[in-house]
């Protein structure tokens, strides 16, 4: 593989992640035990982790789109802090999409929040609205009958594969379904989830649905203590790095496609907008990893083409605009370019999206599982096309479950219940209790007899051995016809402990949307997870 020399010397030791993980990151799963937590770099060593990429940054010499490192970074810092947060203070990043995400996401908000605090700086949630939903639809788990099972709730009327940015803000009377339903499903666990606050600051909110959900989520975080700062992709990552790709679209492609070749970011990968593929060339043009969206359309691939000087830009096949290679240099006069190139809009694929906030803004990033996984691919980016050591990131993920009922059953159950079934086609007489089975029972055990004798004293007698064998057939099929509910009792049963394990695993999933949870488990999460005064340390690198 061709990169470039690492030109960044590290600064002290690198406080890694993988330090501090029970196995390999490759091995690495989610908490299985309620309340569990991960964080690594583990909660003393964050505060290192973030002064290490400081003065890692410091060090970085390479340009981008022509511009040093260091101006491109207090030009982005600038823009994502703004007028709130100073650009010398620590960003502590973390992001997700707008939609309903599950506590071990919220537990990234969490150390966030705490990180910044613990260091003096501002925590911010990096909304990846750009990226296209799977469903428009809330998984919520409703009891029926002491069993758990989920009603699909849907929250939006929107295409398939349309990019969040675009869908509208519902109406009132679609808010007011959505809230209803939501009731009806969660029934009196409703009133002690963080459901009401968060729908009271949803039907409030302006804008499109992504700022409705947004609002929504901000309200019941700050009752619960977390503040982040709040960027949405689609608004804040124009920058640079942007000029860089699009000026060098061949090797930039090139480089790309040679880390995708050579890395496998392993199992269990769910990366921000399910988009790390090998880049393609059509009819000369070089795809870059980057969307180009457009309202009321799928999300396109973006390519450019190169000829004399000039830059032409291509959803899929359908050129959007040119520019000139000296234009595209002119930042920011080029961003007032891209945006005159409203309704289109040029997007961050999963690595680019991540390389953008790592080395751009964020003084460190808090990943996920998945994301933690998928971003070394990020790092081998970073290393090979700037020739710099990539900075440390962050893993943070929990298990919190919902207060559902849970039946206890189990697959022993469930194959001890099918082991019946079929079972009482050759020995009935453990589940028919009719008057008439002795008897019945009595000529069976007097024919099983007579079967061992002949088949070793008469092996070869097989009339008289088909006959006995015949015999018993027909008389445990008497013996089930004297009670013919029984065998329909028995499918019954089984069918019973195969309902109340699913409704187990139902009850089990810890994916549901964490303002649904009750309030106390939130509150439990909370005090599982670090506190600022674990992550502050007075040994700082």
């Amino acid at each position: 593989m061709n990169c470039k020399p690492i030109t960044s010397t590290a600064p002290t030791a690198r406080p890694d992640l993988a330090d501090d993980l029970p196995g390999s990151l490759d091995d690495l799963h989610a908490p299985s035990e309620q309340g569990e937590c991960l964080v690594a770099p583990s909660a003393s060593r964050l505060s290192a982790a973030v002064e290490y990429n400081r003065k890692l940054f410091a060090r970085y010499q390479f340009e981008v789109a022509g511009l040093p490192f260091a101006t491109v970074r207090d030009m982005v810092r600038s823009r994502i802090g703004g007028d709130d947060v100073r650009i010398d203070q620590p960003f502590i990043a973390t992001g997700h999409q707008p939609d309903f995400f599950h506590a071990g996401v919220w537990a990234k908000h969490i150390v966030a929040r705490r990180l910044a605090d613990a260091v003096g700086g501002a925590a911010f949630d990096l909304i990846v609205d750009h990226d296209a939903p799977k469903q428009h639809s809330i998984a919520v788990p409703t009891i029926d009958d002491g069993l758990a099972h989920v009603v699909d709730v849907a929250y939006a009327n929107a295409p398939a594969e349309h990019p969040f940015e675009f869908i509208s803000k519902g109406s009132n009377q679609q808010t007011q379904q959505l809230i209803e339903r939501m009731r009806e499903a969660m029934g009196d666990r409703y009133d002690s989830s963080l459901l009401p606050e968060f729908f009271n600051a949803y039907q409030a909110a302006d804008g499109d649905w992504v700022d409705q959900a947004l609002s929504a989520r901000k309200a019941v975080e700050a009752s619960m203590g977390i503040q982040l700062i709040q960027r949405r992709t689609s608004r804040y990552w124009y920058s640079p790095l942007l000029a860089e790709l699009l000026l060098s679209a061949e090797s930039f492609a090139n480089t790309y496609n040679q880390i995708l070749a050579g890395e496998d970011p392993g199992e269990d990968v769910h990366e921000p907008d399910r988009s790390v593929a090998t880049l393609e060339r059509i009819n000369g043009a070089i795809e870059l990893p980057l969307w180009i969206n457009h309202p009321g359309e799928p999300r396109h691939r973006l390519f450019v083409a190169k000829e004399n000087g000039k830059t032409h830009l291509f959803a899929e096949t359908q050129r959007v605009a040119t520019f000139d290679d000296a234009r595209i240099k002119d930042w920011p006069s080029f961003e007032a370019d891209l945006l005159q190139l409203s309704p289109w809009g040029i997007r961050p694929k999963a690595l680019i999206l991540t390389m953008w906030a790592r080395l751009f803004w964020a003084d460190i990033f808090i990943h996920g599982i998945g994301g933690a996984k998928y971003d070394r691919l990020t790092d081998r980016l970073i290393q090979c096309y700037f020739g710099v050591e990539p900075p440390v990131m962050a893993c943070v993920s929990a298990t919190l479950r919902m207060s559902l009922p849970r039946t206890g059953a189990t697959e022993k159950q469930i194959d001890d219940a099918t082991r019946s079934l079929r079972d009482i086609n050759f020995n009935p007489h453990r589940y028919i209790t009719h008057k008439k089975m002795a008897a019945i029972q009595s000529e069976k055990e007097t024919l099983i007899a007579e079967s061992q004798r002949l088949r070793r004293d008469d092996r070869y007698n097989r009339r008289e051995r088909t006959a006995v064998f015949n015999r018993i057939r027909e008389l445990n099929s008497l013996a089930n016809s004297l009670q013919p509910n029984r065998i329909a009792e028995l499918r019954q049963q089984r069918d019973r402990i195969s309902r109340a394990i699913a409704a187990d695993a139902i009850a089990d999933r810890r994916d549901y949307f964490f303002a649904m949870h009750d309030r106390s488990d939130l509150q439990h999460l909370l005090e599982n997870l670090p506190g600022v005064q674990q992550m502050q340390r007075s040994d700082i690198v």
